[in-house]
C-alpha cells in the first residue's frame, strides 16, 4: 500500500508538473501573439489618424463617419491586446516593475486630467481629494496610473449622466489608500470578489451592455498585488462603489 501511495503521489507531481508547463508555455504564446498583432494594429490606427487629420486632402463627412469608426475599434482592440499581453507576462512570471520613487499626488492628477473630458461629456461631477500628507511612494508609476485609469473609468462608465465621481487619497495605518467612489449603478456583494476575475462581467443589464476588455480590474488587483498592496470593493446595487488599494509607502516590500 505504501509503495502504490508513493506511485500515485509520483504520478500526481509529474502530472501536476506538466500541467504548470503546458500554462507557461500558453502565457508564453498569448505574449508572442499579441505583440505580432500590436504592429499592423498600431499602423491601422496610425494611418486613420493621419487621413482624419486631412494631411492627404479633403475628406466627406461618411469617410469621416467611417474612419472615426475604424480608429474607434482599432483602439479598443489594442486596449485589450495590451491587457491581454500584460497578463500573460504575469501569468508567465515575465512581468517586471520599474521600481522608483514618485510622487503619488501628481500620479493622481495626471489621471484625474486624462478622464476629466469624458466625465464632462455626461455632465458626471470629478472631485479629488488628497491627503497633504501624502507625498512620494516607492513603485511602479505606470502600473499605478494604469490602475487609477481603470478605477476612474470603470466609475464614469457606469455612473448615468449627471451622476458624481470622488477621487480620495490619504495614508492610513502607514500605507496609502487610494479610493474611486461613484455613484453608479453598484455591484451585488456576492459578485465583489467576481469583478476581478478575468474576462467576467457581473451585475445589471446597464452594466453589462457597456463594452470592455474584461481585464482591467484583473490586471489592476494583479499590478497592486506586486507592489505589496491590496484592492478591494465595497458596493450595493443602485448604490454606487467604491473602490480602494492600497500602496506601501517606503521602504519597498522584500517579499
Amino acid at each position: 500500500l505504501a509503495i502504490q501511495n508513493a506511485r500515485l503521489f509520483q504520478e500526481i507531481e509529474e502530472k501536476s508538473r506538466q500541467l504548470e508547463i503546458a500554462d507557461r508555455h500558453k502565457s508564453e504564446f498569448l505574449a508572442s501573439m499579441s505583440h505580432e498583432l500590436r504592429t499592423p494594429l498600431n499602423a491601422v490606427i496610425g494611418f486613420s489618424e493621419v487621413l482624419l487629420e486631412r494631411m492627404f486632402g479633403e475628406i466627406n463627412a461618411k469617410q469621416d463617419e467611417y474612419l472615426q469608426d475604424i480608429l474607434s475599434s482599432g483602439r479598443h482592440l489594442l486596449s485589450l491586446i495590451n491587457d491581454i499581453l500584460d497578463l500573460a507576462k504575469i501569468e508567465a512570471g515575465r512581468m517586471e516593475l520599474d521600481v522608483a520613487d514618485f510622487h503619488l499626488p501628481q500620479a493622481i492628477d495626471n489621471a484625474v486630467t486624462l478622464v476629466r473630458e469624458r466625465a464632462a461629456r455626461r455632465a458626471i461631477t470629478l472631485e479629488v481629494g488628497i491627503d497633504p500628507q501624502l507625498g512620494e511612494v516607492k513603485g511602479d508609476e505606470r502600473k499605478v496610473k494604469q490602475v487609477l485609469l481603470n478605477l476612474l473609468s470603470n466609475a464614469i462608465k457606469f455612473t448615468p449622466e449627471g451622476g458624481r465621481v470622488d477621487v480620495h487619497a490619504g495614508l492610513v495605518d502607514g500605507v496609502a489608500e487610494i479610493s474611486v467612489s461613484d455613484t453608479g449603478v453598484g455591484i451585488a456583494p456576492e459578485d465583489h470578489e467576481a469583478v476581478f476575475e478575468e474576462f467576467r462581467q457581473v451585475g445589471t443589464d446597464y452594466a453589462k451592455k457597456h463594452e470592455g476588455t474584461g481585464l482591467g480590474l484583473t490586471l489592476s488587483r494583479r499590478f497592486v498585488e506586486l507592489h505589496g498592496g491590496k484592492i478591494w470593493v465595497k458596493s450595493q446595487l443602485g448604490q454606487g462603489a467604491t473602490f480602494t488599494f492600497t500602496l506601501p509607502v517606503k521602504p519597498w516590500p522584500t517579499s
